[in-house]
């Protein structure tokens, strides 16, 4: 068995987990594909006893809730569009190319950095979902880590 490495970490001040991230840089990532990889994941060490878990690619994204997690079959608890954060973050010109995983990395790690220092408008996709999910308050003024281990 392999041992899980996450992409990010969302921690509160205390250290405690809020929520998993991983970045891909899959075309149009299905349900059923997302779902797959979590099913990877859980059997590599993802802990399933968090708040949060997002999987995300540059068209969509995934949220399961803790209630959701230790069930290998469960669907995402929500599902989302990503390309208003991508067109927010990349030069107008380039917001359609495809992204490398590492750019994509780094453009949603300052994505949750604002997310959880900044006042966010929850007007459209992907905070408004996010927001419904209570993951928004929950990172509120949280910590937002690379690569940490859990």
């Amino acid at each position: 068995m392999s041992a899980f490495h996450p992409d990010l970490v969302l921690k509160h001040s205390d250290g405690t987990p809020i929520a998993i991230v991983e970045v891909k840089s899959w075309q149009d990532l299905t349900e059923d594909v997302a779902m797959e990889m979590k099913r990877n994941m859980v059997e590599d060490g993802l802990p399933i006893k968090i708040p949060y878990f997002l999987l995300l690619s540059q068209d969509f994204g995934y949220l399961w809730s803790e209630d959701k997690l230790s069930d290998p079959n469960a669907p995402p608890s929500y599902e989302f569009p990503m390309d208003n954060v991508v067109k927010r973050y990349i030069k107008k010109e380039d917001w359609r190319r495809r992204l490398y995983k590492s750019e994509l990395e780094l453009l949603i790690l300052q994505w949750l950095i604002n997310l959880s220092k900044k006042p966010q408008m929850m007007t459209e996709e992907p905070e408004k979902t996010l927001d419904r999910a209570g993951f928004n308050a929950l990172i509120k003024n949280n910590i937002v880590l690379i690569e940490e281990t859990i």
